[in-house]
């Protein structure tokens, strides 16, 4: 799952929160992303009681795609805005940061 807030001390950018439950039984989470050159390990997700999440100031109206990784392997987020297939064949998931001027949320 993905929440956006907009950010007025920093136009042009949207903090965007990456989620999965916390029922996932997993040694590690990762996100990797168009924001990170799809390099996992520098992106690891934190556990608490409701949720792995990560948060992240991303630049508004940019298309991301993104993957987790639960325990290395490719999880796709059902609740993104979008997917896209690569030219390999994985499907990827999309988000687009949004102000909440433009009345979007996530």
């Amino acid at each position: 799952m993905v929440t956006q807030e907009y950010v007025s001390a920093q136009p042009g950018k949207v903090r965007v929160t990456f989620s999965l439950p916390a029922s996932i039984w997993a040694d590690s989470v990762q996100l990797a992303g168009d924001f990170n050159d799809r390099d996992a390990i520098t992106m690891p997700l934190r556990r608490d009681e409701s949720s792995w999440s990560i948060t992240l100031l991303l630049e508004q109206n940019r298309v991301y795609t993104y993957c987790y990784l639960v325990d290395e392997e490719r999880v796709t987020d059902w609740n993104a805005d979008g997917y896209v297939i690569d030219s390999d064949g994985t499907q990827r998931s999309v988000v687009i940061p949004r102000p909440a001027a433009a009345g979007y949320m996530c």
